[in-house]
């Protein structure tokens, strides 16, 4: 009987006959898995998808070019350019805006004559209130002026308030000049600062100084700011505000410093004539827990020459003037972050040196409790992880591959029970699991079997278990208890025996340490029965009977690994139970 899956497939197909050259029995897509029916017929279109004309949808966003590309702290700052020559926020204003010609004040009386007003300050800095005359507030703040007009309207009108509000803020006319990313003439809010139109133009170019910026009015410098007072110490450093003819001047930068290493923010900073390299330990927000005081250098160009410097002690950075294209690094103490758990005395995160292993990891977490079994430990390593996902999802795709020519050469043939293998394949998660030793004697006796830990690694010590694992084709799966007297075909025995559909060819059994070994009488690559030895934790896997010899090397890589990752579950489990 069709699925209402399968016609929705049948249907697709018989639609879009052009898409894919080959159709697919009814009979064969229903003897697979839903999932695996999306993604056979997925893969059969992909080539079809591959060739269709990819159009990129336009984008409206405009991005500013990077000129500084030498990551100068602050450059990301600035990495943002505005579309237009006005800014697109309008700078807040408070009661120290500073009144000029082009402000809009609105004037409201309440009382016995109640109106509203609005009154524009004129080119001589006066605003004319009708019946009371011109009140000159040019220059003056807006606090100030608008006391000034509440008196006036006081004195005028008796039992009358007055509220006075700004409520257009003049425009002014600057220019941004010397090592700026975009210098020319802006138009800008009356109430903006150097920093508004340094970011309406661009900021500092690659060569422009983030520690020299002055403002000229009238061909002095009324105001010079560091950018850095801001932007690293957290002080506000822009008092001025702009008018008509102001000119923000961006000077050049003189020295250039770049500190790496075991520092909270490498990077390359500016440094002034007056200030010494510790500075830049001061910008870099100082030293990082791990840093190795004992290795300090400097590299420095003089006259062409590279210069390697070594640093004692870090306060004698006092002692060093700065240099363009200085290079301070500070090293590092390498440590590894590793999760230990389980088993062990004081489970948790501990700091490992470079090169430690296993046997170092143990001791500091104060060793193996006392029923610590360690044959049946686990290592995890997100590298592994990486590279089993990469090879699961390959095997998987050979699947697919090997189905499309199964299904083209023999269209009549069910292929059910591979369609449940790849199911269960794509479902199951990937593990990192790494072959390890961890019995400490072992480990101290030969230093070459103790692995070399890598940062964010995770350790598992299971409990000493004294049970075996059966599932697969056999009529109860569970565990048992462990008898090292007996074989695997005692436990398939009582756990009622084999099925009809039981491969008793292909038996898989996964050991605690995470290898896995294949039993078969008549196959020349598996283990024959009297060399399979069994552990407490061993897993035993009865697989299905295929029908198809086209998988039988698929089938057993998709084994172990769902095996394995099986593995490292019954470990974090640390006890199984009946």
């Amino acid at each position: 009987m069709k699925t209402k899956h399968t016609k929705y497939f049948l249907f697709i197909l018989l639609l879009s006959p052009f898409l894919i050259s080959q159709e697919f029995d009814e009979a064969f897509l229903s003897s697979l898995p839903e999932s695996v029916q999306q993604d056979l017929l997925n893969n059969a279109l992909k080539k079809n998808e591959l060739e269709k004309p990819q159009y990129k949808r336009p984008s409206t966003f405009i991005n500013k070019p990077v000129e500084d590309k030498t990551g100068r702290y602050g450059a990301k700052i600035f990495s943002m350019m505005q579309s237009t020559l006005m800014p697109i926020n309008e700078p807040n204003f408070d009661g120290n805006y500073l009144l000029d010609f082009g402000d809009i004040l609105e004037v409201q009386l309440v009382g016995q004559n109640s109106t509203i007003m609005k009154l524009a300050i004129k080119r001589d800095g006066s605003l004319n209130i009708p019946e009371i005359g011109k009140v000159f507030l040019a220059g003056l703040p807006l606090s100030e002026a608008a006391d000034i007009i509440k008196n006036k309207i006081q004195i005028s009108y008796i039992g009358v308030k007055a509220f006075i509000t700004l409520v257009n803020v003049r425009d002014v006319q600057i220019i941004v000049a010397g090592n700026v990313y975009n210098p020319g003439s802006y138009t800008v809010n009356g109430n903006s600062n150097i920093f508004h139109a340094l970011s309406v133009a661009g900021g500092p170019s690659s060569t422009g100084s983030y520690r020299k910026i002055d403002l000229i009015r009238d061909n002095d410098v009324i105001e010079s700011i560091d950018l850095y007072q801001t932007f690293i110490f957290g002080k506000s450093s822009f008092q001025s505000r702009l008018r008509s003819g102001d000119l923000i001047f961006v000077r050049t930068v003189t020295n250039s410093v770049t500190i790496s290493g075991a520092v909270r923010r490498p990077g390359i900073y500016e440094l002034t004539d007056e200030e010494d390299l510790s500075f830049a330990l001061i910008f870099a927000n100082g030293l990082t827990n791990d840093s190795d005081l004992s290795d300090i250098s400097l590299s420095s160009l003089d006259r062409g020459k590279i210069e390697k410097i070594s640093i004692n002690n870090i306060s004698d950075l006092d002692n060093y003037p700065p240099r363009d294209k200085d290079k301070l690094h500070i090293s590092k103490h390498s440590y590894r972050t590793i999760l230990i758990n389980g088993a062990i005395k004081n489970p948790g995160l501990y700091l490992v040196a470079e090169g430690d292993g296993i046997l170092e990891l143990v001791n500091k977490a104060g060793g193996y409790s006392a029923n610590a079994y360690t044959f049946g430990g686990v290592l995890l390593n997100e590298a592994t992880k990486k590279i089993n996902q990469l090879a699961r999802d390959q095997l998987y795709q050979t699947f697919l591959n090997n189905l499309l020519e199964a299904s083209s050469a023999n269209p009549n043939q069910e292929f059910g029970a591979v369609g449940e293998i790849m199911n269960e394949l794509k479902a199951a998660e990937v593990s990192g699991r790494v072959s390890a030793e961890f019995d400490l004697d072992i480990l101290k006796n030969n230093p070459l079997k103790d692995v070399i830990l890598q940062n964010g690694d995770d350790v598992t010590i299971p409990e000493k278990l004294d049970h075996i694992y059966i599932f697969g084709e056999i009529y109860n799966e569970g565990t048992i208890r462990f008898n090292s007297q007996k074989d695997y075909k005692y436990y398939v025995n009582k756990q009622g025996g084999y099925k009809d559909s039981a491969d008793t060819k292909n038996i898989f059994v996964l050991y605690p340490n995470g290898e896995t070994k294949r039993i078969g009488r008549k196959n020349i690559f598996a283990t024959k029965d009297s060399q399979v030895i069994l552990y407490p934790g061993s897993v035993i896997f009865v697989p299905r009977k295929q029908n198809n010899g086209l998988f039988t090397t698929q089938t057993a890589q998709a084994y172990a690994a769902i095996l394995g990752n099986i593995g490292v579950t019954l470990a974090s489990l640390s006890v199984l139970k009946d």
